[in-house]
């Protein structure tokens, strides 16, 4: 009977030590799990960046601006639902306060890639990238899209404005190059220089290989353009060679020139497109240029008219005046007719360079046939048409030999 006793009192310690445990750590710790609660509750009612970034001041996110300026600029309706879809993607990420997905967006319109077989490289695309990136605080970025921007448009409004009350980008880093800058060896480095500002540039010597411009072609209608090297050193023998995009050397796109003389180069690119200039020295001698672009403005007041879906209607009985700019160049023209019978369709020569070429094509735009060939430069083009009457027809006027001139075309 005596050994219950001992238990008993073990087991009384045992439990004193028990509640004896200290609780202060687990009140410290709830403690400070509310504070930060409601700590944090307060920092995203007061602190925007835990909060959705705003849409940037000046973003244009609607469509018809798109398809706006892609008409000006590339002379078509926009008709590629993929760029539709990255500009609205791109507009919708930028409301959510994502911006690093807009400027994702965005720069797929800029670039032919699998994602988007087209592109759209067009003023508003580039100033929404460009307000992105200052938005994102990347005024590196920031200043190139908006020099792409007004290598196409020196006064696009909302552009200039943007510049005007930033306080972030000064508007000579955002402007197009009028002054060479060094290192722009190659395509990759090339300075973006404006259509309308020549720029100035030095080719130093061996040390000084090449110099590199990246320039955008006017937009529609294609037109011929003129780029001029002014020579202004009596050593330099200078070379120029004119590239696309792609970086493939152009056919009319390439010269070289004797000591102290110029060079100039002209052709017609496409409309909105990519050309690099490169400037070389044919020996060892550098000097000093002057390199300048500028639209010759060839082209006839019906233009753009390169293809059926941009043909322009005339009426019977009607004479229009037209030219074909160029070999790459293609006038259409569609009529309606007021009879059943005979339509004749004339071309009259009014230069004695265009070798001229007569294509006809139907209501369903399938070709009908051509007329007699001509093959001495200012010869006429007389062609029949067995019409139906109100029948929908189309003209195609071009150029052989590679040959170009001013013409009048008449339906009767």
């Amino acid at each position: 009977m005596s050994n219950p006793g001992p238990a008993t009192i073990i087991r009384r310690k045992k439990r004193r030590r028990r509640r004896r445990a200290p609780i202060f750590p687990f009140i410290l710790l709830s403690l400070l799990a509310v504070g930060g609660f409601f700590a944090v509750r307060a920092l995203i009612a007061r602190r925007p960046l835990l909060a959705k970034q705003p849409l940037p001041a000046g973003y244009i996110a609607e469509s018809n601006a798109l398809k706006q300026e892609y008409f000006r600029y590339y002379g078509a309706p926009l008709n590629e639902p993929v760029l539709l879809s990255r500009f609205q993607q791109a507009a919708d990420a930028a409301a959510k306060g994502s911006l690093a997905g807009a400027a994702s967006s965005l720069e797929d319109l800029t670039n032919v890639s699998r994602r988007t077989p087209v592109n759209a490289s067009v003023p508003v695309v580039f100033h929404d990238l460009g307000l992105t990136y200052a938005s994102l605080g990347d005024t590196v970025r920031a200043a190139a899209a908006f020099r792409e921007v007004l290598a196409r448009d020196w006064d696009y409004a909302p552009t200039r404005k943007f510049l005007h009350d930033s306080k972030s980008i000064a508007v000579e880093i955002a402007e197009p190059f009028a002054r060479e800058l060094e290192p722009n060896n190659d395509a990759a480095n090339a300075n973006l220089m404006s259509v309308r500002a020549p720029v100035g540039g030095e080719i130093a010597g061996t040390n000084d290989p090449a110099d590199y411009f990246k320039v955008i072609t006017p937009g529609a209608p294609r037109d011929l353009v003129s780029i001029e090297l002014a020579n202004h050193s009596i050593d330099f023998a200078p070379t120029v060679r004119i590239f696309d995009g792609d970086l493939r050397i152009l056919s009319w796109g390439e010269k070289t020139a004797r000591a102290g003389e110029s060079i100039t180069l002209t052709g017609g690119p496409k409309p909105n497109s990519v050309l690099y200039i490169a400037v070389t020295a044919a020996d060892a001698n550098g000097g000093l240029y002057l390199l300048s672009v500028n639209a010759k403005k060839a082209f006839d007041k019906h233009e753009p008219n390169d293809d059926l879906s941009t043909s322009k209607r005339i009426s019977v009985g009607e004479e229009v005046a037209a030219s074909v700019m160029d070999a790459g160049d293609s006038d259409f023209f569609s009529f309606q007719s007021p009879r059943r019978g005979t339509i004749t369709i004339e071309i009259h020569n009014r230069s004695n360079t265009l070798i001229p070429a007569l294509t006809m094509y139907n209501g369903d735009r399938r070709n009908m046939g051509f007329a007699q060939e001509v093959r001495k430069p200012g010869s006429d083009i007389r062609y029949l048409l067995d019409a139906d009457q109100s029948g929908l027809y189309y003209v195609q006027v071009s150029s052989q030999a590679g040959t170009a001139g001013d013409y009048s075309l008449r339906v009767d």
